[in-house]
C-alpha cells in the first residue's frame, strides 16, 4: 500500500479519531430524527442535530456482510464478490483501515468481529481476544479507554441489540406499552418466536394483527438502551478529551422489515431475502464536533460513499478506484447534491443460505422515482418495478404498465454488475 499518502495538514497529534458506529437491523425512521412519533432515542436525535443528518441513506445489502464490506472497500457486492457465508476479501482490495494505518492510524478491532472468513483481510489489527471482554458495548468503552492516548484511531463497533431476537428487558418492553396506556399482550406463539429466535423461517408461523403491533413494540424496546448506551458513550469520549476531534459515523449495515410484505427480519432471520424500502434504507448520521455544523442532506447516499468520504475529511488521496463519492462537497456547500443510483445485491438465505439459496440472487437499482428488482434463479430472471413516487410502499409492480421504464434500469442494472462480473459468478443474461 505504499502508493497512498497523507497530505493533511493535521499534525498526528490534531488529526480526529474515527468512531465508526454501525447498528445492526436498524430502521432509520424509528428514530425520533427520522420522523417517528415515539420519542425513544433522545440522544441519537441530539447528535443529529448537532451533526449532518442524511435523511436518504441505503445499504449495498439485505444482510450484514455484503454491507458492511461495502463500507470497508467502496465497492458494491458483485464487485467485492465478499457475498456468501466463508467468503473473504480479496487481498488486492484496499480497504479503509489499511489506508488509514498507512497514514498513522491505530486500527484495532475486537476479535469476535473479524474471527469469521467474511472479515478477514480487512487491514484491521486484531486484539488479544478476551482482553476487552464485557457485554455488549462495555467492550468498546475498554477498547476506547486503551486507546484514547494512542491517537490517532479508528475503531469500528457493530452493536447487535435490535437484531432478532428482539428480546429486550420486561421493564423496557413495558415503557413502550404503558406509553401507549395498554397493558403487555398475551404471549402468542409468534411473539414467543420474536422473542426467542434468531432465525424465523419466511411464512413458517401466521402473525395475527396483534402479534404484529406487539412486535414493533418489542423491536422498539431494543431502541431504549441503544439510545442510553450513546448518551454514555458520548458522555465518556467528553470525560476522556476525545469527543470535539472523533469523527463520529452512526449507520448500519441494513435496515429490517416489520411486516410491510408479509413476514419480520432480513435475509438471514428469514431466509427470504427482499430489497424493499424497510430493508435498504438505512440511516447516517455524520458528526465531528471540532469541524461540522449541523446539516440535513436529502440527496441519496449510499454505504460505498463512507470511505471516500472519510478519506476526503482526512485529506488522504487514494489511487485505486471507488465506486462510492465523497459526500464532503455535500456536506460544505452542497455542491455534487445529484441522488446518485443505488445498487444493491443479495443472496436469499444471507449468511444461513444453503447451497440452494446461494444460487438464488435478488439485485436492483434505485433513482429517485422508481426502484427496478431483479430476481434470478435457475439462470431465469424475473422483474419488479416500483414507482416510489405514487408507491412508496411498493405494493404494486408496474413493470407491464411502464415497458420502457424498466428496460431502461434494466440496461444500467446489467452494464453495473457485468462490468464487474467473473464467469462463475455471473447469471444475469445481456
Amino acid at each position: 500500500m505504499a502508493y497512498i499518502s497523507c497530505r493533511s495538514a493535521y499534525a498526528k497529534e490534531d488529526r480526529p479519531n474515527i468512531l465508526l458506529f454501525t447498528i445492526d437491523a436498524c430502521r432509520p425512521e424509528h428514530f425520533g430524527c427520522y420522523g417517528y412519533s415515539r420519542k425513544l432515542t433522545p440522544n441519537i436525535d441530539s447528535l443529529a442535530e448537532k451533526g449532518v443528518l442524511f435523511t436518504n441513506a441505503f445499504s449495498q445489502s439485505a444482510w450484514t456482510t455484503p454491507g458492511v464490506i461495502s463500507i470497508f472497500t467502496s465497492l458494491y457486492p458483485f464487485t467485492h464478490r465478499v457475498e456468501t457465508r466463508g467468503d473473504s476479501l480479496n487481498t488486492k482490495v484496499v480497504t479503509l483501515p489499511e489506508v488509514l494505518k498507512e497514514n498513522g492510524y491505530a486500527v484495532p478491532v475486537l476479535p469476535r468481529f473479524v474471527d469469521i472468513p467474511n472479515y478477514w483481510n480487512l487491514g484491521f489489527d486484531a486484539e488479544e481476544k478476551g482482553k476487552f471482554r464485557g457485554k455488549e458495548g462495555e467492550d468498546l468503552l475498554k477498547l476506547l479507554h486503551a486507546y484514547k492516548e494512542n491517537q490517532p484511531f479508528f475503531i469500528w463497533y457493530h452493536y447487535h441489540g435490535l437484531h432478532l431476537p428482539y428480546d429486550s428487558s420486561d421493564l423496557h418492553s413495558c415503557v413502550i406499552a404503558e406509553d401507549e396506556g395498554k397493558q403487555p399482550v398475551v404471549e402468542s406463539e409468534g411473539i414467543s418466536l420474536i422473542k426467542t429466535k434468531s432465525v424465523i423461517k419466511h411464512d413458517y408461523v401466521v402473525f395475527t394483527d396483534e402479534d404484529k403491533s406487539c412486535a414493533v413494540k418489542l423491536y422498539d424496546s431494543q431502541l431504549l438502551p441503544l439510545d442510553d448506551y450513546v448518551e454514555r458513550l458520548v458522555r465518556k469520549l467528553k470525560e476522556w478529551k476525545l469527543y470535539d476531534n472523533t469523527i463520529i459515523i452512526i449507520t448500519s449495515d441494513h435496515g429490517e422489515e416489520l411486516f410491510e410484505h408479509g413476514f419480520v427480519g432480513h435475509a438471514s432471520t428469514s431466509l427470504k431475502a427482499k430489497l424493499y424500502e424497510e430493508i435498504i434504507r438505512i440511516p447516517l448520521i455524520i458528526l465531528w464536533p471540532k469541524k461540522i455544523k449541523h446539516k440535513r442532506i436529502d440527496a441519496h447516499v449510499q454505504q460505498v460513499d463512507i470511505m471516500p468520504t472519510v478519506l476526503d475529511m482526512l485529506d488522504i488521496p487514494v489511487k485505486n478506484k471507488l465506486e462510492g463519492r465523497s459526500l464532503l462537497p455535500l456536506i460544505e456547500n452542497n455542491q455534487d447534491a445529484q441522488s446518485a443510483a443505488i445498487y444493491c445485491e443479495t443472496i436469499m438465505g444471507g449468511y444461513q443460505s444453503t447451497e440452494e439459496l446461494r444460487k438464488i440472487r435478488l439485485r436492483c437499482i434505485r433513482t429517485e422515482r422508481w426502484k427496478l428488482i431483479v430476481k434470478n434463479a435457475n439462470d431465469y430472471d424475473t422483474y419488479a418495478l416500483y414507482d416510489l413516487k405514487n408507491d412508496p410502499g411498493e405494493k404494486e409492480n408496474v413493470v407491464k404498465k411502464y415497458p420502457d421504464i424498466a428496460a431502461d434500469l434494466q440496461k444500467k442494472l446489467f452494464a453495473k454488475i457485468g462490468y464487474n462480473k467473473l464467469p462463475e459468478t455471473g447469471v444475469m443474461k445481456k
